[in-house]
C-alpha cells in the first residue's frame, strides 16, 4: 500500500503535489471554541475541505486493520446513544467514569500500535505519511495530536481503545457487571449494592498496564447513582420501570417551545432547535411526540418537522 499513489489516483493530483501537501497537513486546521457545560472551553480543530477529503480516502483503506470492540458506541453505524443506555435499562446501580483530554490524548504512535499489531505492513514511510493526514499540530512546539473535529477521528479514536475494551470488558463479565463506553464516557452498571464503589480503581490498573493509549481519568466527572435517583446514561434518563425517557426539564423545555411556535414568538434559529429537538426525541422517546400531537396537532408538528 503506497500513501501516496493512492491518494494521487482518487484525487488526480500528480504524486509530487500530494507529498507537498501531505508535510503541510498537520497546519491545515482552522481552530474555533466552544463552551463546556462544566466550564471553560473545548478546542475544535477542523481541518481543510481538501485534507478533509485525503483523511477520507486513507481511512477507508486502513479501516481494515482498525477494529471496533462491540462496547463501543459512539460513531458506529447501526449504535446510537439509545442503543448504548438500553443496554443498562435492567441494573439498578451506576458508576459512570470519563477521560480526561480524549481526543488530545491520542497520538500517531497510538494509530500505530494498531495498525501493525492488526496486520497493517510496518513501512515507516506510510507510517510517517498517515501520521500527518491523520493528526494536527496544537502549535509549532507541539507534538502531533488527534483533533476533535477530523472525520476520521472518531473511527481512529475507537479503535486505539480496542485493547482497553476487551480488558474491562472480560473484568465486568466476570463481575456480572455491563459496560459500555460512548467516546470517553464509561457507563457501568450491575444490581449489586455496592459492587461499583471504588471499581474505578480497577479500570486506572488497566490503563497503566495497556500499552497504548496514555490516557487518564477525569476524577471530578465520576459519578455514582441508583434506582432512587435519576438514573442517566450518555443523557437518557432511565426510569423506575426502565424505560428511556427525555426527563422531566426537556419535555417541559420542548413543550413550552412548542407553545411559542403556536404563538409565532420563535425565530428561525429557535424553530431549528426545536426540529432537533422533535427529532431527538422522537428516536428516544416516541410516546412523548405522540402525548404533544395530541396536545397541539399533527399539523403542528409535522410544521416544525419540515421547517428549512
Amino acid at each position: 500500500m503506497n500513501i501516496i499513489d493512492i491518494i494521487s489516483k482518487k484525487t488526480l493530483l500528480p504524486s509530487p503535489n500530494v507529498m507537498v501537501f501531505i508535510n503541510t497537513a498537520p497546519y491545515r486546521y482552522k481552530k474555533y471554541y466552544l463552551p463546556k457545560n462544566s466550564g471553560g472551553v473545548r478546542e475544535i480543530a477542523q481541518p481543510s475541505r481538501e485534507l478533509k477529503v485525503m483523511q477520507r480516502i486513507v481511512i477507508e483503506k486502513i479501516a481494515a486493520f482498525l477494529p471496533i470492540h462491540e462496547s463501543a458506541f459512539a460513531y458506529v453505524k447501526g449504535k446510537s446513544i439509545k442503543e448504548n443506555a438500553k443496554k443498562h435499562k435492567r441494573n439498578e446501580y451506576f458508576l459512570k467514569l470519563d477521560f480526561s483530554d480524549f481526543f488530545n490524548s491520542i497520538k500517531p504512535s497510538d494509530l500505530r500500535h494498531v495498525l501493525i499489531k492488526n496486520g497493517f505492513e510496518n513501512n515507516t514511510f506510510n507510517l510517517l505519511l498517515i501520521d500527518k493526514v491523520f493528526f494536527y499540530k496544537k502549535t509549532k512546539k507541539s507534538g502531533l495530536t488527534l483533533s476533535v473535529g477530523a472525520p476520521s477521528s472518531p473511527l481512529i479514536s475507537n479503535a486505539v481503545l480496542y485493547e482497553f475494551d476487551v480488558q474491562v470488558t472480560e473484568l465486568c463479565n466476570k463481575e456480572g457487571i455491563t459496560y459500555t463506553r460512548y467516546a470517553d464516557d464509561l457507563t457501568f452498571s450491575c444490581n449489586e449494592k455496592g459492587k461499583l464503589i471504588g471499581f474505578q480503581k480497577n479500570i486506572i490498573k488497566i490503563l497503566r498496564k495497556i500499552p497504548s493509549p496514555h490516557l487518564r481519568l477525569n476524577d471530578k466527572k465520576t459519578i455514582y447513582t441508583s434506582k432512587s435517583v435519576s438514573r442517566r446514561v450518555t443523557g437518557i434518563v432511565i426510569n423506575n420501570d426502565g424505560q428511556l425517557s427525555l426527563g422531566r426539564k426537556n419535555k417541559r423545555k420542548i413543550s413550552s417551545l412548542i407553545h411559542h411556535y403556536t404563538l409565532n414568538k420563535l425565530s428561525a434559529e429557535d424553530i431549528y432547535k426545536l426540529k432537533g429537538y422533535l427529532s431527538y426525541a422522537k428516536h428516544i422517546e416516541i410516546t412523548f411526540i405522540n402525548s404533544m400531537t395530541i396536545k397541539y396537532g399533527v399539523d403542528t408538528i409535522n410544521a416544525i418537522l419540515k421547517s428549512n
